[in-house]
């Protein structure tokens, strides 16, 4: 009985973190798309070690989809939603993500960041 809750939860994770929705700036990155290259990283966020190749090749690919302002800003108010609606979300391992998969995205992964002092 409880794999079964496990898994609901993660599925209704999985369906929140789809669904959450970015402002749009011009032609800014979506948050459906930001939430498909990061959802490998939930198990890392959530209980730190390391995070697993999906998820830093998912980085790889923010930092690639994210290159200007409007991008960037768009991304991290993705981000912080997304962090804000996870429960048991930890605030320090996400701001260790880019570090530990060894790419620099310019974008704060945290639930209390001011998306709007990113240039």
């Amino acid at each position: 009985m409880r794999n079964i809750t496990k898994n609901q939860t993660m599925l209704l994770l999985i369906v929140t973190l789809l669904m959450v929705i970015a402002y749009h700036e011009g032609e800014a990155i979506q948050c459906s798309q930001i939430t498909m290259y990061l959802a490998p990283c939930l198990s890392y966020v959530k209980g730190g070690g390391n995070p697993p190749p999906p998820c830093c090749a998912g980085l790889n690919n923010l930092k690639a989809s994210a290159p200007g302002k409007p991008d960037k800003q768009a991304a991290c108010q993705c981000l912080k939603n997304v962090a804000n609606a996870i429960s048991g979300f930890n605030d320090d391992n996400a701001k260790q993500l880019p570090a530990k998969c060894g790419v620099s995205v310019g974008v704060p992964f945290s639930k209390s960041v001011d998306c709007n002092s990113i240039n």
